[in-house]
């Protein structure tokens, strides 16, 4: 089989190859599935430089979602068929390879009404915006939340599944273009910090309140002013360090006289301490609201597996509207 691989950590167009090697045979209790298509996400990238808490035995192959196509069924599985389409929820990478081994239970059927496009990204980002919205945060309707990176997948994600909770959004993005564009998704507000101040826009759009909650995904200077945007009592949840520069600085005194927080959030701590059946009901909710396309995250390209220098390069453009898929 066809495999992308790496043997040390390092920039993915420096350490990344494809190579082809033996296809694995599932054990007991274990699936082969012929991977079909899987998307590029910063975890990804982190993971091939060697910055994410996860990677796999090196040399291996990254990739922590995808979607494919059962073709080998090891000693004692039941409940799956060959053939069957799923998804391998094991949190564990080497989906950028033609095949993978994964644990029966580690593994989602696809519904007939989800295409491969969609189920490829099923996991990451979309049950990332559940579990935020219906799980980690305390919303109620008419609430407002900030998020930065918003024209991003898992802000798109956010704004759909914000409005169908009558949960209001501010978005934040650098670029003007993406204003309007988010706008005509369902977002409430958006501010562009190339040219508007977000602190000032934030006081306006709240009436001086502040926003309930925030998500950061880019950290620096901006997660300190998302910081201040915060209402009274209000939390910022930490996600990402797009800017590569450090969280802050934070003044103590809002935690201090008003009772703000700042946590991280990651969605391997959240299914770690998830019951199965809880995990099982959120993958159940993310499952219909794609197939029903009550949410829907975007595709801009797909790539050969061969093609993994441009897809990368792609992935890393700003302003794009949708994920980079590897196919093959």
């Amino acid at each position: 089989m066809r495999a992308l691989r790496f043997a040390t950590v390092g920039e993915p167009l420096e350490v990344l190859g494809i190579e082809v090697v033996p296809t694995p045979e599932p054990g007991p209790g274990q699936v082969r599935l012929r991977m079909t298509h899987r998307p590029i996400n910063p975890s990804d990238i982190y993971c091939i430089k060697g910055s994410y808490p996860i990677r796999p035995e090196l040399p291996g192959s990254p990739g922590f979602e995808g979607v494919g196509v059962i073709d080998a069924l090891g000693p004692g599985v039941n409940g799956l068929t060959f053939g069957q389409r799923a998804i391998p929820a094991t949190g564990m990478p080497g989906t950028w390879a033609e095949h993978l081994i994964a644990p029966a239970e580690g593994v989602v059927p696809v519904p007939e009404a989800l295409n491969d496009q969609v189920a490829a990204q099923a996991v990451v980002n979309p049950l990332t915006a559940w579990a935020i919205l219906a799980d980690e945060l305390t919303l109620t309707e008419g609430d407002w939340i900030l998020q930065t990176a918003a024209g991003s997948t898992l802000g798109r994600l956010v704004i759909q599944l914000a409005k169908r909770r009558a949960v209001r959004t501010v978005n934040v993005v650098r670029r003007r273009a993406q204003v309007q564009e988010l706008l005509d998704l369902g977002a409430d507000a958006v501010i562009c910090s190339e040219d508007e101040s977000l602190v000032d826009r934030v006081r306006d759009i709240t009436g001086g309140a502040g926003v309930r909650a925030a998500i950061d995904a880019v950290g620096g200077p901006q997660g300190a002013q998302v910081a201040k945007c915060l209402a009274n009592g209000g939390t910022l949840l930490v996600m990402g360090l797009l800017s590569g520069a450090p969280l802050g600085p934070f003044d103590p005194a809002d935690a201090i006289f008003r009772g703000t927080s700042v946590r991280g959030f990651w969605l391997i701590t959240w299914l770690s301490a998830r019951s199965q059946e809880a995990i099982g009901r959120a993958f159940g909710e993310v499952i219909s609201l794609l197939a029903s396309r009550v949410v829907t995250p975007g595709v801009e390209a797909e790539y050969d597996l061969a093609e993994f220098r441009e897809a990368i390069a792609h992935a890393h453009r700003s302003g794009r509207r949708g994920k980079i898929l590897l196919r093959g």
